[in-house]
């Protein structure tokens, strides 16, 4: 008879996403996977597998947590380049509050140069969060706050292209300030 997980694997998957999220994948050691997590090495192969499959379900929860809060903050808003702000302002929001650059970011730089699989995820994930902008930026052309001229896969491939740049500069100076200009200068961009 197969014995019950005495531990939440939900949970023990959040701690490994936030070490993996804080440390990164290379700068994080089984060891340190054990510690955080508070399980033994069995049960985190047991139920994870190896380093590198945790990670990626890691990355899996890191994106569909993002993608649902996105979702959150945006409910109920009438306007569609509003819906846009809101999305940038939680991002930014969540980013500074939590003290991490974005786990995607991070992670297009550390690991998707040299594993295709991360680099397939991350394009997914990619792709999914432009077609999120894509649809909000044809309403905005629907309801007449953004030019029925403009290309909506260039606009939602430039704010995505932009919310790396905010993560590398929150890297670089921490600078709530900075970000929050730049975030302003987006905005303009969809004006």
């Amino acid at each position: 008879m197969a014995r019950l997980k005495e531990f939440d694997p939900k949970d023990k998957l959040e701690k490994a996403r936030d070490l993996f999220w804080k440390k990164g994948y290379y700068a994080t050691s089984m060891q340190d996977l054990v510690n955080d997590m508070k399980i033994n090495r069995g049960s985190m192969y047991d139920t994870f597998g190896d380093k590198h499959k945790l990670f990626i379900s890691s990355l899996k929860n890191y994106v569909a947590e993002t993608h649902d809060e996105y979702k959150k903050a945006v409910s109920g808003e009438t306007s569609p380049i509003k819906s846009i702000e809101k999305i940038i302002q939680k991002a930014i929001k969540r980013s500074f509050e939590e003290g991490k650059v974005c786990m995607v970011v991070k992670t297009s730089f550390e690991l998707a140069p040299f594993d295709t699989g991360v680099k397939e995820l991350l394009q997914q994930s990619t792709n999914a969060l432009m077609r999120i902008f894509e649809e909000l930026l044809e309403k905005a052309q629907q309801a007449g706050e953004f030019s029925p001229e403009r290309d909506v896969k260039e606009a939602a491939a430039f704010i995505v292209a932009t919310f790396a740049g905010f993560w590398q500069m929150q890297s670089l100076y921490d600078n709530r300030k900075m970000i929050d200009q730049l975030a302003e200068n987006l905005m303009d961009y969809l004006h």
